[in-house]
């Protein structure tokens, strides 16, 4: 049953197991307690239902942490993304599907001495998590002419990549998955993973923001969270869950180091929130002499892999037109030229596997505070992506290309891009992540990590961090698949110390 601060589920509760966050983390861990017979409760910042409609605005203020306003600070700042609401991140997502490439697992379990991350011994689990969700191919006939453009630059150039597999088995192509699925094609979280968790007694109060971690000595019992209204925010009242086993931070890499900052706990716990990964990027757009409407067709439904540039994922930039033109860069009479070319435009993200580090702090009202610094090393890679991207994009079919920023150029070769991205500066590209990870990692040493690889945290009884933070590494794929695996993994170990 879902609870929302109109008719909230008590003012204290006792219960085996308390959750914090109904994400991809949140919802994995949900639905293997609960099969396992514990009483749970789950607690989210965000609305109980879908609040979805067409523009950015409505979305932000509904189903992105902090109305979609939180920035990474530094040498140049930039947007950072996070999902709110009863699913989470998967709500407003591409819906994109990767496992965690088998290097980046090999590393984890030698890193965390733990075989059970082994790639072998965690394939099973992500093979019950496509199955769980609906992980398909996308299929041509909805993939739609700016997807198109890269499957056939990457074929013709030989590279690999091409269409991507998503869970959105009923997917249309209307090319709106960012701001909520409006047919039910996508199979976020909350139409599967939490479905099963309250067909097994789940219970979920949404519109609670937790603000305050319960502690007996060193053992966490329970969690303070204050309901709010979901349209006004006004506070309508508090509700205390006591957890006789364990208390579960799922609220995402950002908003779970967030709250231990913010409550006042995060000292204890040693070094929460300094190792945040972003996978930033930037995008590419290219003009062509047929019409393309990228906003027609899956979002983000293919993407360009290079065994010579590992370190980069492209994949398709996909936006409404007033969107693309606020991220192209473009300003004033140029971006009024842009929207009359805007039927023949298409477009590639870049995200890179980053090495550059963050921080995540909150600030005395509680926001979320981050900092994060490029690596001088992840700008080369990023530029590398980009001219690997425009090689495809013209393959595909593009006339001419230009990178997402500020007194960019237009290029009809890849030749004078390369030259004109000898001389660029970071600040002029436009960039972007929605991929926060790796706040409250798992390691060996507790002076050099939060959490043991069984998502437990290092100083503390009773408190498990099972989100996208539990990452040792930054990921390289879009995390939302792995972040499923790990939650079902650290859940069934959970299962063997709890019951």
């Amino acid at each position: 049953m879902i609870y929302d601060a109109s008719k909230p589920i008590g003012t204290r509760l006792d219960v085996d197991v308390v959750i914090v966050g109904a994400g991809a983390g949140g919802s994995a861990v949900a639905r293997e307690l609960c099969a396992g017979g514990l009483d749970v409760v789950l607690l989210e910042d965000g609305p109980a239902t879908r609040r979805f409609r067409p523009n950015y605005p409505h979305t932000a203020r509904y189903h992105m942490q902090e109305a979609g306003t939180i920035l990474a600070e530094g040498p140049v700042t930039f947007p950072v993304a996070a999902g709110r609401g009863v699913g989470g991140g998967t709500l407003i997502n591409s819906a994109i599907c990767f496992r965690a490439p088998d290097y980046i697992l090999d590393e984890w379990a030698e890193m965390l001495a733990d075989p059970r991350f082994d790639p072998a011994a965690v394939a099973p689990i992500y093979q019950e998590m496509e199955d769980r969700i609906e992980v398909v191919d996308l299929p041509l006939a909805i993939a739609g002419e700016n997807n198109l453009i890269i499957k056939r630059g990457v074929e013709k150039l030989g590279l690999g990549g091409g269409l991507i597999r998503r869970n959105t088995p009923g997917c249309v192509g209307c090319g709106i998955c960012n701001f909520g699925c409006p047919t039910g094609g996508k199979r976020s979280v909350d139409m599967n993973l939490l479905a099963d968790a309250q067909r097994d007694g789940l219970r979920i109060q949404a519109d609670c923001r937790v603000e305050q971690v319960i502690t007996e000595g060193e053992r966490a019992v329970g969690v303070i969270g204050r309901l709010r209204d979901v349209d006004t925010r006004e506070e309508r009242g508090s509700v205390e869950i006591r957890a006789r086993k364990a208390v579960v931070l799922s609220a995402g890499s950002l908003g779970t180091p967030r709250l231990l900052w913010s409550c006042g706990l995060a000292e204890r716990l040693g070094p929460v929130g300094d190792r945040l990964y972003l996978h930033p990027g930037s995008g590419l757009v290219g003009r062509c002499d047929h019409e393309v409407h990228m906003w027609k067709g899956a979002t983000q439904g293919a993407y360009i892999h290079d065994e010579a540039h590992p370190h980069v994922l492209p994949h398709t930039l996909s936006a409404p037109p007033e969107v693309f033109v606020a991220q192209s860069g473009r300003v004033g009479m140029a971006a009024k030229e842009l929207l009359t070319q805007i039927n023949h435009l298409c477009g590639i993200g870049v995200m890179i596997h980053d090495k550059g580090k963050g921080t995540v702090r909150a600030r005395s009202n509680g926001r979320v505070k981050l900092s994060y610094r490029w690596d001088e090393h992840d700008f080369e890679i990023l530029k590398e992506g980009i001219l690997l991207s425009a090689r495809v994009l013209l393959a595909g079919g593009a006339k001419e290309v230009f990178i997402t920023g500020h007194r960019t150029k237009t290029h009809s070769s890849t030749d004078t891009l390369e030259a004109e991205l000898k001389t660029i500066e970071l600040s002029q590209l436009n960039l972007y992540s929605a991929h926060p990870m790796s706040t409250c990692w798992m390691g060996r040493d507790p002076e050099d990590s939060v959490l043991d690889s069984r998502g437990r945290t290092h100083r503390m009884g009773g408190l498990y961090v099972i989100d996208a933070g539990m990452f040792p590494t930054s990921l390289g794929v879009n995390p939302q698949l792995t972040t499923m695996m790990v939650a079902t993994l650290t859940a069934r170990g959970m299962l063997e110390d709890l019951t």
